[in-house]
């Protein structure tokens, strides 16, 4: 990690990537959740879910794969050429590195090869999955995002700490995909034409985004006292700086999504009351990213101090 804060090449392009594997995860989580609960069930918009859903596994497993290479050419230090050292691969792949790729390539293709099967399917089939099909449908994706949210323990600065503080990284990674993943799904059902079903549907998400928005606060507090040493290197500390601003950002989601649930979804029966919260929902993607961005820059070019 560079003792700045500002990347160099190496870290630039590895943050990337790490920014692409998590909206990538967040696809699949956010996208299947919606798919079983928070969708009015059309046609359009299930293929909205799973194209999503497509676009976000293959993103994904392309920032795990040039991330991988990107590895090896920071560890080469030979500039562009060193990433294709394949002596050096060989060795990363017999490090945590290499079982952490491999988790996460094969967990990106299982959803890639799923999501593909279920839109042919669509395409030849005149109505739209029963919940019978959703329910099936919610474990097969379930598996390769818990695979990729168990790679967390297994890599970066919680590697090296303790269960307990391994089991709340991927706990927080559960809880912020799930809820930025489903941000884009829920966009496109505010253009549902049922407003009925759109006010019942949002309702419900609200509901369901106060646990998983529970679990986020209470797994990265105690996730930060595993980090930081004491209260003062929140301030006088890179990394506490980067964890308040990561604390900003997600209390302005709060704020946000508490508009939303109390203000917006109780006018979705007005004429522009889907308009209005589709707006919102647009501000919320943006500051969604930017927690992710910022999660990327602090753990790949200022970590904890140790």
């Amino acid at each position: 990690m560079s003792s700045t804060f500002f990347p160099d090449l190496w870290e630039l392009a590895s943050l990337l990537c790490k920014i692409c594997l998590y909206l990538g995860a967040a696809s699949i989580a956010g996208g299947s959740l919606c798919l079983w609960q928070f969708s009015d069930g059309r046609h359009r918009t299930v293929h909205h879910h799973l194209s999503y859903m497509m676009l976000g596994s293959f993103v994904g497993f392309q920032a795990v794969l040039v991330g991988f290479f990107i590895q090896i050419g920071q560890v080469n230090g030979a500039g562009f050429s060193g990433m294709f050292d394949w002596g050096m691969a060989a060795i990363l792949l017999d490090t945590s590195l290499g079982d952490v790729t491999f988790y996460r390539l094969g967990a990106f293709v299982w959803a890639l090869l799923a999501t593909l099967f279920y839109l042919r399917k669509l395409k030849f089939s005149a109505q739209p999955f029963s919940q019978m099909e959703y329910r099936r449908l919610l474990p097969v994706y379930a598996i390769p995002f818990l695979v990729i949210a168990l790679t967390f323990r297994l890599s970066g600065h919680v590697s090296v700490l303790a269960l307990p503080a391994q089991a709340l990284i991927v706990m927080h990674f559960i809880a912020v995909a799930l809820w930025i993943g489903a941000l884009y799904p829920l966009l496109e059902f505010t253009r549902s034409t049922d407003s009925d079903v759109l006010k019942l549907g949002m309702k419900r998400f609200g509901d369901a985004a106060t646990a998983i928005v529970l679990g986020l606060l209470a797994s990265g507090v105690l996730l930060a006292f595993q980090l930081i040493g004491s209260w003062r290197e929140l301030v006088t500390t890179p990394y506490g700086i980067g964890l308040l601003t990561k604390l900003a950002l997600v209390l302005m989601l709060l704020g946000i999504a508490a508009i939303n649930k109390l203000y917006l979804v109780p006018r979705l029966s007005n004429q522009d009351g889907a308009a209005a919260l589709g707006r919102s929902i647009r501000i919320e993607m943006l500051v969604a990213t930017l927690v992710l961005a910022v999660t990327a820059y602090f753990s790949t070019v200022i970590g904890p101090v140790e």
